[in-house]
């Protein structure tokens, strides 16, 4: 079996959607510097996971083994049972699957996972061993994106952006141990603290320090928030939705207020979970992020110094 092997591979996961307007658009946001870049998209199907399929004529599809003879009503019923684990569903004549076609109007390179045995095209076995990788469908850019680089020094704890590994190359990293991040704010003086996503609303942090700068993507650790209501059926439809976005200004309401996706409705386009006029704010020392806010957005409108 062949190898091929990128000195440096960046992963690239659905980071915002001014992006997916065009090509070049998209190029803008690529940081340079990296070999190989790979886009992964959880949902492709659904109006957002399109606009990146749709920046490229040739994709791979990963597909499960066992599904793969009725992959279609695979996805469907997939997209139902998540419909159905929130609280707003869909409208009763809403069509799932209408980004299908519009998906799959390209070259598909179907990757077959879970396989028992090898197959003569890209593959991964129940080993998880990646067959005839040099078949995968491959698409050259020309990344734009160029970051400013900083030796301040930096802690961080959950999930955040991985542009601020970027800008500063020191961060140290304490993964989910946030008892441990605790303990460092408490002991040491930082430059700055990022406080990243940890899933758990029941989780809190003691008061950050006056000298310490923060940039805080959980907000529930430190302050009492409420999540939006998504009460209003999605009245719209999934083509509407994607020329929307791939059409209109960053900022533009992408949906009518209460229903699914109107979590975006804001000047970055960004998810919002809580019941907060602003994606982004700041309460004396701490910056709240309130979506998954790249920290370049930051530094343009002044919440994030660099230097």
């Amino acid at each position: 079996m062949s190898t091929i092997t990128f000195s440096v591979t960046a992963t690239i996961t659905q980071f915002l959607l001014e992006a997916t307007q065009k090509q070049s658009t998209f190029e803008q946001w690529v940081p340079k510097g990296y070999d190989a870049y790979i886009i992964e998209l959880t949902m492709a199907y659904s109006p957002f996971g399109a606009t990146y399929v749709d920046l490229f004529e040739n994709v791979n599809e990963v597909i499960s083994y066992e599904a793969k003879e009725h992959w279609k009503d695979y996805v469907s019923c997939y997209y139902r049972q998540l419909w159905a684990k929130v609280r707003s569903g869909i409208g009763p004549s809403q069509d799932l699957m209408g980004l299908w076609d519009h998906v799959r109007n390209r070259n598909i390179q179907p990757v077959y996972t879970k396989n028992p045995e090898a197959l003569d095209q890209p593959c991964v076995d129940i080993n998880k061993q990646l067959h005839h990788e040099r078949d995968l469908a491959v698409e050259k850019i020309q990344p734009k994106m160029s970051f400013p680089k900083s030796d301040k020094k930096v802690i961080a704890v959950g999930a955040f952006p991985a542009e601020y590994w970027d800008i500063f190359p020191a961060l140290h990293w304490f993964r989910f141990d946030y008892a441990r991040f605790a303990d460092a704010l408490r002991k040491q003086k930082q430059g700055l603290a990022i406080i990243g996503i940890c899933g758990s609303e029941s989780l809190k942090l003691q008061k950050i320090p006056a000298e310490c700068r923060a940039v805080c993507y959980q907000q529930s650790v430190l302050v009492d928030i409420k999540k939006k209501d998504h009460l209003i059926p999605f009245s719209g439809d999934y083509p509407t939705l994607v020329s929307r976005i791939k059409e209109q200004k960053p900022g533009t309401p992408l949906v009518p207020e209460g229903e699914p996706y109107s979590g975006y409705n804001n000047r970055y386009w960004v998810r919002q979970e809580y019941s907060v006029d602003e994606p982004v704010w700041r309460n004396g020392n701490i910056v709240f992020c309130d979506g998954w806010v790249l920290p370049q957005y930051l530094i343009r409108d002044g919440y994030l110094e660099v230097n």
